[in-house]
């Protein structure tokens, strides 16, 4: 719209231009002198009442004809114009000071002259000059030609321009539309073939395809972690089941079996009771449920949690390393939870000889929990699945547990925006370390 405008005002200006240029033309052809001349004598005077002299520059280029009574008498006509006369002015010009120049058609053809009627009231003649508009005429024709083939001309390559733009950025989106139809159908390995990254459409095309990706990998976890949580409950409650069928059929009559079968009832009850808490607790942090923070001695957690351990495993060699007291504010009954699975782990997936370590100390802001054993540590491959919930290690190094341990101690590092990490080698063993900021986050305190 504005380079329209722009084109108008283009042909406007050199129209204007041009007619301002002959009109120059006719005001320079007229006399200086007042179209009425007074009666003079002398030698060289004219008679009375005859016209003055006019300018003889460029008179070739001007129509010059007198008009005497009505009638014409043609003195000049200008090349190329066909012999065509323009038509008299209604108005005439007595005056160099209001000299009146009008554009006027011709009496035969579409000709269009720039013309001044002078009048000579003395003489009863009038004196009739024009100059023909034909070359601004061609002027102007051509400009407005030309611009419209140039507006034709990018109107047709905006045109194609949008047309291609239109066509890349909405190909990608109708290929997402057909393949979401395609995964509502059932269908949930349909992808949105990869397109630039340059472009919005290509950025989300990819976007789609990660979104899918996480939603499948989503689902594959929850169907593996019901099969997981299914089969750790499967064998506390067979044993269950079978304790019951045998109490049906009266086979648990004596005192000695009969005890036997309500202690097993008892260690699978525990044990299904342990798991149960083990997923709510992973629910309730998944749910982000808010922490209770207190101040809390992680030195003096460590030792209790040890002690406890030493009473249950007696035989094994556990040694703290704690310089000084070790404060931070958090979750105490959580933090706690922390230290028990990780050192329950080093017990129990290492052998009676093996040594552990467990560090707590300051490190910046932050305060810092690890425990470390001599191994057999783990595979490069089976450390990066340690957090992982219901992953096991090899089962001919595994104890006992349902492979929830470091899954909630990572649940739990996260909970207080702190950081984990494990190294494991099956030569040297396992070492994790936990970081845990000793001031709150903000947002969790309000």
């Amino acid at each position: 719209m504005v380079s329209f405008f722009l084109g108008l005002f283009l042909i406007h200006s050199v129209e204007t231009a041009g007619i301002r240029q002959v009109d120059q033309q006719l005001a320079g052809f007229l006399p200086s002198k007042p179209f009425r001349i007074a009666t003079s004598s002398g030698p060289t005077s004219r008679p009375a009442h005859s016209p003055p002299v006019f300018s003889t520059n460029n008179i070739s280029a001007l129509y010059l004809a007198t008009i005497t009574n009505g009638k014409r008498t043609v003195l000049s006509t200008p090349l190329g114009t066909k012999r065509e006369s323009p038509r008299t002015p209604s108005t005439a010009s007595t005056s160099r000071k209001n000299v009146t120049i009008v554009t006027v058609g011709s009496t035969s053809g579409s000709q269009t002259w720039r013309a001044v009627l002078v009048a000579f009231p003395h003489s009863h003649s009038d004196i009739l000059v024009a100059a023909s508009l034909s070359q601004v005429n061609a002027t102007t024709r051509f400009l407005e030609l030309a611009l419209l083939v140039t507006g034709l001309i990018i109107l047709a390559v905006l045109f194609a321009a949008g047309l291609w733009i239109v066509r890349l950025g909405l190909r990608p989106i109708t290929e997402v539309t057909a393949v979401a139809e395609a995964i509502a159908k059932g269908d949930r390995t349909q992808r949105v073939a990869k397109g630039s990254q340059r472009t919005e459409a290509g950025k989300l095309t990819r976007a789609f395809n990660v979104m899918l990706d996480e939603q499948q990998a989503l689902e594959a976890r929850l169907r593996q972690f019901v099969g997981d949580a299914s089969h750790e409950l499967r064998t506390p409650v067979s044993a269950i089941l079978g304790i019951t069928d045998l109490w049906r059929r009266g086979e648990l009559r004596s005192g000695e079996v009969r005890d036997e079968a309500i202690h097993r009832i008892g260690v699978s009850s525990r044990q299904m009771g342990r798991l149960v808490e083990d997923l709510l607790l992973l629910a309730r942090l998944d749910e982000g449920r808010p922490l209770e923070y207190e101040t809390v001695d992680l030195e003096s957690v460590v030792r209790e949690v040890v002690a406890d351990v030493l009473v249950t495993s007696p035989t094994r060699e556990v040694t703290i390393s704690a310089p000084h007291k070790v404060v931070v504010e958090g979750d105490e009954a959580r933090l706690r939870q922390v230290v028990v699975n990780l050192i329950t782990n080093a017990v129990r997936h290492t052998p009676p000889e093996a040594k552990i370590q467990v560090r707590v100390l300051e490190e910046g802001e932050g305060a810092v929990l690890e425990v470390e054993d001599e191994g057999p540590g783990m595979t490069q491959e089976d450390a990066q699945r340690a957090f992982d919930r219901f992953w096991q290690a090899d089962p001919s190094r595994s104890r006992a547990g349902a492979g929830l341990g470091l899954a909630i101690v990572r649940s739990i590092v996260d909970a207080h925006c702190g950081d984990i990490s494990l190294i494991s080698n099956p030569l040297t063993g396992t070492r994790v370390t936990v970081t845990i900021p000793q001031s709150p986050p903000v947002t969790d305190k309000t």
